[in-house]
């Protein structure tokens, strides 16, 4: 349903606690109290941010020469929501600006426990609902602190604190100047002399994370995890009745960190399970194709101004109200994806087929992985599926030189059938209908065996995907054990390599070149011709003859270099040939077997 609340907005100058000049407001007036919501970042400026922050209140406060007049400093706007009847606002903007001056005055209290107006200053006005209770425990470990600190400490607050003290001892040194430090003229200043603009806005969340982008100038400090995080809140809440949503999304976004942080790594981010959400909801609600190509963030943008009835997208228009978002559908994301990762291959295929699609036309569907596991029955054989759509990329990227619509429209068709449970018999179908046999990629201009053999370094996605496969089918690919299959992936996908001119395009002896181009013409940029290499091994090699680079070739650590300098003690044109057609014969065999 519609958001009806009504919509209010003020703004107005304030000082902290005092107005040194006539008719500001004080943010800081009788009985405020301020609410950092769930849905916010955590604190977290850095080191450089908060020693600017504290270098430009000293300088307002006595100048660059320490002995000029204090002068009104501007620290930016800040956005609350509005509230009438009641002390309390939500910061909407600003947290870490106003979290930082609560800070510094920690600092102050401690350091001069005789000045009665800083005594005499609660510091209890900021509460945060950020991580589940755990910022707001750092929190009173530092308001708690006698600044006497721990090293290495995770506690964000307590981090800052330490930093606030120590160039707070920097500034006012009486060893660095020749005046003494007035902590009674500073606090005046920090908390009447120093403006905020503060924005008012009473408003559903969409419209004030409008108002938040409308007047925040310096770039939205919300990521496209964190906006999908407030608007999911608003959708799952839009009757006022399901305050625990929060909650329930911010242990979402938290299993991810832990999960994570299990791994000792980072596997995803919450934008990583979005681009895979975006796929699965495109699928299972017939969505239009074309949001295939929109961007994540603004898949859900136009997503939920729709749903909320905000907005009505034109990609939206016909199937929204069937649309439906929910935890679970994210869980069992997440879940699949930290599951792949600890299963990820069966064997050697497994695994290039995987890392070929990746390096395909279609590489961002290698996401369709985790659908596989988070949405099939137990009977489906993800690998083998895996090894089925690798062959379909892999053929498609070849013939050509884009991606064509009609893959993407098959892709959403397997995507559909797997979320929708489709039997695996029938998703293998469609899957080697498209592979098809050679002949029927044989039938018209785009002849797959042209493709394959003939002019690779045309097109280089074309060249890198068809030599990587004619190297992997001359290793041990099909291999189970765990340590070859990492080898295999850091020799093959990992590491740097060039694509090598077994004859030299531009051979050494500048003599001979046009009688090379003359004979050889088109076959040296053929598979006869070509083969991956360390990158390493053929800048070290260059333009030799086969003579020299045989006994190279010998010591690379792929066999089908090795292959090669055990096959071949000389070579010419009939010799690439011949190659050209051996090659051919291995990779059609693979692909249609």
């Amino acid at each position: 349903m519609k958001n009806n609340m009504p919509f209010k907005i003020n703004a107005k100058s304030c000082t902290l606690m005092g107005a040194s000049q006539q008719g500001n407001p004080m943010l800081l007036a009788e009985g405020s109290q301020f609410v950092i919501p769930i849905y916010q970042r955590p604190y977290s400026w850095n080191e450089e941010q908060v020693q600017k922050f504290v270098a430009d209140i000293f300088v307002s406060f006595w100048g660059n020469d320490k002995k000029s007049a204090q002068d009104s400093f501007f620290i930016g706007t800040m956005q609350l929501t509005y509230k009438t009847d009641q002390p309390t606002q939500e910061i909407i903007d600003g947290q870490q600006r106003l979290t930082t001056l609560l800070l510094l005055l920690k600092v102050l209290k401690v350091k001069f426990p005789q000045n009665t107006e800083l005594q005499n200053l609660k510091l209890d006005w900021i509460k945060t609902k950020v991580n589940n209770g755990m910022q707001q425990k750092w929190l009173d470990e530092a308001l708690a602190s006698s600044l006497v600190f721990e090293r290495n400490t995770q506690n964000p607050y307590l981090h800052n604190l330490q930093l606030i003290s120590e160039l707070f001892d920097e500034k006012t040194s009486e060893d660095l100047h020749d005046i003494r430090f007035d902590v009674t003229a500073f606090v005046n200043h920090l908390l009447g002399n120093i403006y905020f603009v503060v924005v008012e806005t009473m408003a559903g969340l969409t419209k004030t994370l409008q108002i938040f982008k409308a007047i925040n100038t310096t770039g939205l400090d919300l990521n496209g995890g964190d906006i999908f995080k407030i608007r999911m809140y608003e959708y799952l809440n839009q009757n006022g009745d399901n305050d625990s949503a929060f909650e329930e999304i911010s242990r979402l976004y938290a299993s991810i960190d832990a999960l994570n942080a299990k791994q000792g790594y980072a596997v995803v981010n919450i934008n990583d399970v979005l681009a895979i959400y975006q796929y699965i909801l495109i699928a299972k609600y017939d969505l239009p194709l074309a949001l295939y190509n929109f961007a994540t963030d603004t898949f859900y943008e136009q997503l939920f101004d729709s749903l909320l009835h905000n907005y009505q997208w034109e990609h939206f228009k016909q199937t929204t109200d069937c649309v439906k978002l929910t935890i679970s559908d994210l869980e069992r994301i997440i879940e699949a994806r930290f599951d792949w990762e600890n299963n990820w291959f069966h064997s050697g295929e497994d695994m290039c087929a995987f890392k070929l699609i990746q390096h395909s036309r279609y590489g961002k569907y290698a996401d369709l992985v985790p659908v596989i596991l988070s949405y099939s029955n137990s009977s489906l054989d993800r690998f083998s599926l895996v090894k089925l759509l690798s062959k379909v990329y892999f053929i498609f990227s070849v013939r050509f030189q884009k991606s064509i619509y009609h893959i993407h429209s098959i892709t959403n068709e397997i995507i559909q059938d797997i979320v929708l449970g489709k039997s695996n018999e029938s998703i293998e179908f469609k899957l080697l209908h498209l592979i098809g046999d050679r002949k029927s990629h044989n039938t018209g201009y785009y002849d797959l065996d042209w493709f394959l053999s003939e002019n690779l370094t045309e097109n280089l996605k074309r060249k890198n995907l068809i030599c990587r496969l004619s190297a992997m089918l001359e290793e041990e690919y099909q291999t189970t054990d765990v340590k070859k299959i990492e080898e295999l992936k850091s020799k093959l996908f990992d590491s740097d390599t060039d694509v090598e001119h077994i004859q030299s395009y531009h051979d050494q002896d500048e003599k001979i070149r046009q009688e090379v181009w003359d004979e050889w013409q088109n076959e040296l940029d053929s598979i006869g011709n070509l083969v991956i290499l360390e990158r390493s091994i053929n800048r070290s090699i260059r333009n030799n003859h086969f003579f020299h680079k045989r006994q190279v070739y010998a010591k690379s650590s792929f066999n089908i270099l090795q292959n090669l300098s055990l096959q071949f003690a000389k070579w010419d044109l009939e010799t690439c040939k011949d190659r050209k057609l051996k090659e051919l014969i291995k990779i059609t065999n693979y692909l249609f077997s």
